[in-house]
């Protein structure tokens, strides 16, 4: 029988090495698209560091806080990678040769998740600075290196300073010493959390200084990046939170959280001593176990095999499309009714917020076009999702998964759309261009009592110049984007612990472009940030209610299908059982631990009893279990 040994908490697979040399070459290929994926992301960040950012509006009257002194940075750039990657790295290597057997899965998947979270955050984060445009501290001696300022007749900054030294000037938001910090030490931080069992409930206080020890040295770096005058503080902020929060999802594509009883090793290695523990229970000879295994593994197969049967085709617009809409008939009448309440919200006047002479500083941003027009936004949020939910119904033929995912989607977006609309016109926020908007002819008339402003503007475009706050546009396209993110999470099983962590890229893409939609709203000077902010935090809320409506938590075994089909199965009569936890295991371990924990002739020796090798065991079972 197979004897699992533990070594101070943590259970080892026998006195077998699992090192570079023995499983670091199956192991790589296993994980060959992840790696093309990393390449592709540092191909992109060469080309966002090489493109020219966005040029914002920079008026006189803006220059108050860009005067700060030109300085060099106390942290160079090329210090960046030695301690956000390199250092990670060798702490990696070094608990890699601390274990007396060697654990290349923990190596390789640490180093993975770090290099992801780096290269993630350094795209987005550049992605953001080119897109906003936002202007440094200095930017002031960047445009005027001899101090002496010349505009136009807009108030615009006509600057005579080095064209590379003005371009890294309009980089200010965020910060990417700060996100790429946070990025690689924060990884570093959750990784030793789990290592030395940090939260294990026994009151060893002093671990947190190893946990709050790499945060530290990042938050420093961010203070130094103030310091020198090249961020304000919301860059930096901002370049934090996004290093953190893209860090904690690599980390937790290879490893348990850190404060779960097996949060010192990645899932990959549980996996694998799940199914070697259990294809060795109750066998005292390896041909018995072989067998059992094999038998445990065309069990698993018919299963499968019977649950395609059902999924597949047997459920079509065609055969159930009605039925499934008719069921749904209210709620599609709801549909409808947000419609017409959403037309009614963007016909009636919005409150006219008092404009006081002295508010127009921040109100006199140029009138501009928009980069992405009204028509675009359906487009984008709703046309693009759905596209890509038809694509999956023709694959699976599962009526219930799109009729619940177009439903879903149009919620989100029109649930959206009328608490922004409403917000708008009771809110009445004057968009940053209002000044053009009110005064054409760039004469300010004013109230002779308030000094409220008197336009002489259309109406139709003053009218559309209160409607700030928050932004439509970025709105829809986190309702309709955050949508799909949800979907592409669950159909492409983005968070099933076998650390393939390139999809991360399928469920954040959308979520990237509904950020830079924002960010030209931004841009076009249609809105300030806080109403992008706004819209976009507002999205994805709405989003994430009408998406867990229909299909369970992606991350959930069973977060690939609608509720509704696991409940048309549980009422089929074919007693198929889905998702148990012990079939879905089996199921999902089947390409890692086949490629790469289980190599063929590869000798085990367990505890003090004298078995044949395993591998062949493991392998017969993998076989077996394959769909």
């Amino acid at each position: 029988m197979l004897q699992r040994r533990r070594m101070g908490g943590e259970v080892a697979l026998g006195a077998s090495a699992y090192t570079i040399k023995s499983h670091g070459a199956s192991l790589a290929r296993n994980h060959s698209n992840d790696w093309i994926m990393l390449v592709l992301l540092a191909v992109i960040e060469v080309i966002l560091n090489v493109i020219r950012p966005f040029h914002r509006f920079v008026g006189k009257d803006m220059m108050t806080d860009l005067k700060y002194p030109l300085k060099d940075n106390t942290v160079p750039i090329w210090a960046v990678p030695m301690y956000a990657v390199l250092l990670p790295i060798a702490i990696f290597v070094l608990f890699y040769l601390c274990r007396s057997k060697g654990d290349v899965y923990d190596l390789h998947h640490s180093t993975l998740g770090l290099l992801f979270s780096v290269l993630s955050t350094g795209v987005i984060t550049d992605a953001i600075k080119d897109g906003v445009g936002r202007p440094r501290p200095d930017f002031f001696y960047r445009c005027f290196p001899d101090g002496k300022d010349f505009y136009d007749q807009l108030g615009q900054v006509l600057c005579h300073g080095k064209d590379s030294v003005i371009r890294e000037g309009h980089k200010s938001f965020p910060s990417g010493h700060t996100s790429w910090s946070f990025a690689g030490l924060g990884f570093l931080s959750l990784y030793l959390s789990g290592k030395v069992k940090v939260f294990d409930r026994r009151g060893h206080v002093a671990k947190l200084c190893i946990l709050f020890l790499p945060l530290l040295l990042a938050a420093l770096v961010g203070v130094s990046r103030v310091n020198d005058y090249w961020h304000h503080w919301q860059d930096v902020f901002a370049g934090a939170i996004l290093g953190l929060v893209v860090a904690t999802f690599c980390y937790r594509q290879f490893f348990p959280n850190p404060y779960d009883d097996n949060g010192w090793g990645p899932y990959a290695y549980f996996d694998a001593l799940e199914v070697v523990s259990r294809g060795s229970t109750n066998t005292d000879h390896d041909t018995n176990a072989a067998s059992n295994v094999q038998a445990t593994g065309i069990q698993v197969v018919n299963l499968q095999a019977r649950q395609l049967e059902i999924q597949l085709g047997a459920h079509t617009i065609r055969s159930h499309g009605v039925r499934v809409a008719r069921i749904h008939m209210y709620d599609w009448l709801i549909l409808l009714l947000l419609v017409v309440v959403d037309l009614i919200l963007n016909l009636i006047e919005p409150f006219h917020r008092f404009v006081g002479e002295g508010m127009l500083t921040d109100l006199r941003y140029p009138l501009k076009g928009n980069t992405v027009p009204f028509w675009a936004v359906p487009v984008v949020a709703i046309l693009l999702p759905f596209a890509i939910i038809l694509i999956y119904y023709f694959i699976k033929r599962d009526v219930y998964d799109l009729h619940h995912a177009m439903m879903g989607l149009l919620f989100s977006v029109l649930i959206t759309a009328v608490i922004t609309d409403a917000i708008k016109d009771g809110v009445g926020r004057p968009r940053p261009d209002f000044f053009w908007r009110c005064f054409p002819d760039g004469k300010g008339v004013f109230d002779n009592t308030t000094r409220n402003v008197m336009c002489t503007g259309e109406k139709s475009v003053i009218k559309e110049g209160h409607k700030s706050f928050p932004s439509g546009h970025t709105s829809w396209s986190f309702a309709g984007l955050s949508f799909l993110a949800w979907y592409q999470a669950g159909k492409t099983r983005a968070f099933d612990h076998k650390g393939h962590v390139a999809k991360l890229c399928v469920v954040f893409s959308p979520i990237l472009l509904a950020s830079l939609v924002g960010v030209s709203r931004v841009d076009d000077y249609w809105h300030h940030w806080q109403d992008v902010f706004a819209g976009g935090l507002l999205g994805m809320t709405v989003a994430s209610f009408c998406y867990l409506q229909f299909f369970p938590p992606p991350y959930d075994v069973d977060g690939w299908a609608p509720h509704a089909y696991f409940q048309m199965l549980a009422e089929s009569g074919n007693g198929v059982q889905t998702s148990t936890n012990t079939n879905n295991r089996l199921i999902r371990q089947q390409s890692e631990l086949q490629s790469s924990y289980v190599q063929p002739q590869h000798a085990i020796e367990i505890s003090a009893v004298d078995m044949r090798d395993s591998g062949p065991m493991l392998d017969t079972m993998e076989g077996g279990r394959r769909y």
